[in-house]
């Protein structure tokens, strides 16, 4: 016989272990998002930071269909908001996203991919991205990152082997964090139909990325930005909690 309440436990320990930063942070989250955030700012200069954030209406439009060329298009506009010159890079919905379960029926899967190339850099979504705006947004937000810091020499992978992590707070610093933070996590249904089986999406992970948010809002002088209400509960709750102590 199952033990429940041992279930129940392994799959809170699993919950927290997908919404921690999937890679360590030197120095501890909070003084990594700190000096990581500053380095931004002295990088793309401050006004990008006080740049009006990105709301979900302000970037998917009504009757988003789905379609490539709706994302293409939704693409498009992350590539102005993150001051990409357009067609900067190559774009295709080529990418092999196959969902794999691993342990604990996790659901693991490759959603981007930017590519370094002759004459120019490609990204590669998955197409089922397309019927996801908001993860579309995040994983393409993401992939731009890679563009501003790899690919115009900003870093190198040796000298940054945090560079993922750091691409993901680029997207909190461009004003693209509620598309980040609200693609996180969430729990999918399972192939057979039985039940939901959790996706956990970047590597700053909700705990990390609530951390960014606070650090963000501070900066920006906003001590309960109206903003936070487009953010999923966790890390609407998470950013609230940091900011309180960030302004103790």
């Amino acid at each position: 016989m199952r033990n429940p309440i041992g279930t129940i436990k392994r799959s809170q320990q699993l919950r927290s272990q997908l919404k921690a930063p999937r890679e360590r942070l030197p120095g501890g989250s909070r003084r990594w998002i700190r000096m990581s955030m500053d380095w931004l700012i002295a990088e793309f200069g401050e006004d990008v930071l006080h740049r009006p954030i990105v709301l979900p209406a302000d970037m998917i439009p009504d009757g988003y269909d789905g379609s490539e060329a709706a994302a293409t298009a939704l693409c498009g506009l992350v590539d102005g908001r993150m001051d990409l010159t357009p067609g900067q890079c190559g774009l295709s919905f080529e990418l092999n996203g196959v969902r794999r379960p691993v342990r604990a029926h996790v659901v693991k899967e490759q959603s981007g991919r930017w590519i370094r190339a002759d004459g120019r850099n490609q990204i590669q979504l998955a197409p089922a991205l397309a019927a996801d705006p908001v993860a579309l947004t995040a994983v393409y937000a993401h992939e731009a990152g890679h563009e501003l810091l790899l690919g115009s020499g900003r870093i190198t992978r040796a000298a940054r082997p945090d560079h993922e992590s750091l691409t993901d707070l680029i997207t909190v610093f461009y004003g693209l964090g509620i598309f980040t933070a609200n693609a996180a996590y969430e729990r999918r249904p399972r192939p057979n139909g039985r039940g939901k089986q959790p996706l956990a999406r970047g590597y700053l992970r909700e705990a990390a990325l609530s951390e960014a948010l606070a650090y963000y809002a501070m900066l920006r002088g906003e001590r309960s930005p109206e903003w936070e209400r487009h953010l999923d509960p966790p890390v609407r709750r998470g950013m609230r909690n940091q900011l309180a102590i960030l302004h103790r």
